[in-house]
């Protein structure tokens, strides 16, 4: 029996036998084509979202886990000259984690300046007021900044409080408090700030403190409230010819690269059973 395949010219037709064997590889070739076309797509796909998050570590000021942390900077009037190195290489260390951050300032009271999930470059516009513009025989000078309008007294309280319900309406899993401060409080917010430890306790939200240079009674009176373990290892800000403090911490891409030697394994096998069929001539 003879079939007879149907092409462009219709008053014409090929005879081709053997087409029912050449119907069922053609069928499988198929086959191999759309699972190696949905592998490939799902690949690129898990390696775009993983690529994404290549290189994003997290700030060493942050507990492990965090995906979200909210600075909270003091920017009373006793926040000036020297705290200043501290604080900027502080919010160095985010932006060079990529950690995502947002960001409140308080003195009497306070200012969200960044939500929650914040990208980190975000913060780079702030750094510079906190590096000194020149120096007058040794001492540095600062640029006016946009807050020096509502530095006052220290109410820690109020910026505790405001990080708090910015990462609670931004609905914030696994979110964070990063403190930085003197830890000089007003002794009339001392009751504000104890009561707002226990909401931030009740809430799993943890507090990281940045010390700047307090006094020995302010660090065990917010090591009562916080833990010991809340205040950040002043080792994280040394930056020295012979020591240099990692303030990011980072797991290697595995899946990133195991995507990508995947993504390799399928396009070799995509070359090598959809690749164009050749024909041998036939022997003379």
């Amino acid at each position: 029996m003879r079939l007879r395949i149907p092409t462009l010219r219709k008053k014409n037709a090929v005879a081709l036998a053997d087409l029912g064997e050449l119907h069922t590889r053609s069928q499988r070739t198929a086959l191999v084509r759309v699972v190696l076309a949905l592998a490939l797509m799902g690949t690129l796909a898990l390696l775009f979202d993983a690529a994404r998050s290549a290189g994003v570590g997290r700030a060493a000021v942050f507990p492990e886990g965090t995906n979200t942390g909210v600075v909270v900077l003091d920017m009373s009037a006793s926040i000036s000259g020297s705290t200043y190195a501290r604080v900027a290489t502080t919010l160095r260390g985010i932006v060079n984690a990529n950690q995502s951050i947002g960001l409140v300032m308080f003195s009497d009271s306070a200012y969200e300046l960044l939500p929650p999930n914040s990208p980190p470059g975000a913060l780079l516009q702030f750094i510079p007021f906190f590096t000194p513009i020149r120096f007058y025989g040794g001492t540095p000078a600062f640029a006016q900044t946009p807050w020096d309008t509502f530095s006052g007294g220290t109410k820690i309280a109020a910026g505790l409080e405001m990080a708090h319900k910015a990462l609670l309406r931004a609905k914030v899993q696994h979110g964070a408090i990063l403190l930085v401060s003197d830890l000089d409080d007003a002794s009339s917010d001392q009751g504000l700030l104890a009561d707002e430890a226990l909401r931030l306790r009740q809430d799993h939200i943890p507090v990281r403190i940045v010390p700047l240079f307090p006094a020995s009674a302010d660090v065990r009176f917010f090591g009562a409230l916080f833990g010991q373990h809340a205040f950040v290892d002043p080792s994280v800000f040394t930056h020295t010819a012979k020591r240099h403090a990692t303030s990011v911490a980072a797991p290697a891409p595995w899946a990133l690269l195991l995507l990508g030697a995947l993504l390799v394994v399928l396009l070799a096998g995509n070359e090598r059973w959809n690749g164009r069929l050749e024909i041998e001539g036939a022997a003379a």
